[in-house]
């Protein structure tokens, strides 16, 4: 997946760095995550690439900003990218490559505590995703089907994260028994 693919998609409306890292925040972040030292270098590319303009805007505080606008070299480069198909490969997952190595911990108790935190990490995640799809659900009566399609596709996004973080709490909690299983044994 491509940081730059994804600031293209959000920039269909105009937004400064700040702003797209908010969207990141609130939106994307059951699957993406970037911040400030990433986008505002990545901005500067891709305007020198002609795939975005930028203006200068008003600031509530401070300076005035500068916001950003998706040219139309940008709207084919997303379009193209979308239309190569789904962009599956290895994802990183640190924390399972963490869950690998517990054993170099030398002490179940300590690989109680690790699968503790995730868990604990996990459920924090899992209730900000319930909050967002709550907010959804209150503010579009036909959810989630018959939201418009800039709401719904999101929403999809939004679904698979609610099911793969769930997932994780459970695994951990499995994790967490079969742990002390041992540990009895």
């Amino acid at each position: 997946m491509s940081l730059k693919h994804i600031m293209l998609g959000l920039l269909a409306e105009p937004h400064s760095g700040y702003d797209i890292k908010k969207e990141f925040e609130r939106s994307l972040r059951n699957f993406w995550r970037a911040e400030l030292s990433q986008i505002y270098p990545l901005l500067q590319k891709m305007e020198a690439d002609g795939l975005l303009s930028s203006k200068e805007g008003s600031s509530d505080i401070g300076p005035p900003k500068k916001v950003y606008t998706r040219s139309e070299a940008g709207a084919t480069e997303l379009r193209q990218w979308i239309t190569e198909g789904p962009a599956v490969g290895a994802e990183r997952v640190a924390y399972l490559a963490q869950v690998f190595f517990l054993s170099d911990l030398k002490s179940d108790e300590d690989a109680v505590a690790f699968m503790t935190e995730l868990r604990d990490h996990m459920q924090d995640w899992q209730m900000r995703l319930q909050e967002r799809e709550a907010d959804w659900k209150k503010n579009w009566p036909g959810y989630p089907d018959d939201m418009p399609d800039e709401e719904f596709y999101p929403q999809l996004t939004l679904a698979l994260g609610l099911k793969r973080v769930s997932a994780t709490v459970e695994w951990c909690e499995e994790s967490i028994a079969r742990i002390r299983a041992r540990q009895a044994n």
